[in-house]
């Protein structure tokens, strides 16, 4: 579309698309030539009238095909500000075309993307803590359980020592008495921790099987029956047997783990430990033995206390993620649409100079790049002014 001044005829190429934010509005565009203001009201219908249904364009096309011939030395000075629309693509408010706008963008790299970097990295953190408590706790449970071994060793040889010392200061002590003679019971029948007990074996002989003769129940002293050992074990009978048959005369120390029936009818895992009574021609074994639970049970509460401090930890961790996102989440909003603001008010004021308007205010109270493009756009609406001034005066 093409404007004439009313006051000195001066001719003014717009770009629709740039006014057409101001439609039915009253808008003033001053004139660079004469400086002359012209009130242009009802712009929408101005802006779509056919260019062939402007009143006087016949004239206004002769009048600056005479100006350029009376002015033909100053063919070489700068043509008058046109206001033709640059080549990119421009929506009706003002901003380029595109998929994600400035708010977008802020919202996808300074929130999206930290989001997720940092809840995989709390993820990964939370992973590593809970892979740290089940290898402290699976170290600290094998640990436990060969000090309890050594352990239940060590006090299966003391009290060994003990019972060599008085069978041999009571020779005629005999093996159907060891469970009836206080003083005897009482150093081979001890208890250990709260499952635990100790007692003692022989070594079977020719045409006989293992015979306790010394054990917290009086009912299997003596008993010789290995058919109702093998009933109550059931499948794991062959292991217990196997794991006895390792002491090899009654001559050879032994640990190990095995499955015994407690009187309450659960099958429990168990750990024995055999030392030999150092007595010549002794087939006599001190037996101890203890449930495997009662090594592992201090291991189990740390590990219980370790993964309530792991979920506590992961609870914080989750409350903190969640008031990150919401506080960084504020911070863009507010922040974006502050900065937005202020783009699309310089934006307006820079369409608003391209159209005529030297006057148009710039009120931008902000001391960073902002400021500094309000201060880059007024020293551009000064010297565009100067410029305008200046051309006019050489004119005339």
């Amino acid at each position: 579309m093409s404007l004439i001044c009313e006051e000195c005829g001066k001719i003014y190429h717009i770009d629709p698309k740039k006014v057409e934010k101001y439609k039915d509005k009253n808008v003033k565009v001053r004139c660079g030539e004469c400086n002359h203001v012209t009130t242009l009201a009802n712009l929408m219908d101005t802006v779509g009238a056919p260019a062939d249904k402007w009143p006087g364009e016949k004239m206004i096309e002769e009048q600056q095909r005479l100006r350029e011939e009376a002015a033909a030395p100053q063919d070489a000075l700068p043509e008058e500000p046109r206001m033709d629309a640059p080549s990119r693509k421009i929506t009706g408010s003002g901003r380029r075309q595109g998929v994600i706008g400035l708010r977008g963008k802020m919202f996808l790299l300074f929130f999206l993307v930290p989001i997720v970097l940092i809840a995989i990295s709390g993820a990964f953190s939370q992973w590593q803590i809970n892979q740290l408590v089940e290898d402290i706790t699976g170290e600290s449970t094998e640990l436990l359980t060969e000090a309890g071994a050594e352990m239940l060793l060590e006090k299966a040889r003391d009290i060994a020592f003990q019972a060599e010392l008085y069978l041999r200061a009571n020779p005629d002590l005999d093996r159907d008495d060891f469970a009836y003679d206080p003083e005897f019971s009482q150093i081979s029948v001890q208890a250990i921790g709260e499952s635990g007990y100790t007692l003692i074996l022989q070594y079977p002989e020719p045409d006989q099987d293992w015979t306790i003769w010394a054990h917290p129940n009086p009912h299997v002293i003596g008993i010789e029956d290995i058919d109702a050992v093998r009933a109550a074990l059931g499948p794991h009978f062959d292991s217990f047997f196997e794991l006895l048959k390792q002491a090899d005369g009654g001559e050879t120390e032994i640990t190990g783990r095995y499955y015994w029936m407690d009187p309450d009818g659960v099958v429990r895992e168990k750990f024995m430990a055999i030392a030999p009574i150092q007595l010549e021609g002794s087939p006599f074994l001190l037996m101890a033995t203890s449930n495997i639970e009662e090594f592992e049970q201090r291991t189990e509460d740390l590990r219980d206390s370790a993964l309530f401090l792991a979920t506590q930890t992961l609870y914080v961790n989750l409350g903190i993620f969640l008031a990150a996102i919401v506080l960084i989440g504020l911070c863009i909003i507010i922040y974006g649409y502050r900065l937005t603001r202020k783009i699309q008010y310089l934006t307006d004021v820079a369409d608003r100079i391209s159209v005529g308007d030297m006057e148009a205010e710039i009120d931008i109270r902000s001391n960073d790049e902002i400021g500094s493009l309000g201060d880059a756009i007024s020293r551009m609406q000064d010297s565009l002014r100067f410029s305008i001034e200046r051309l006019r005066r050489r004119r005339r």
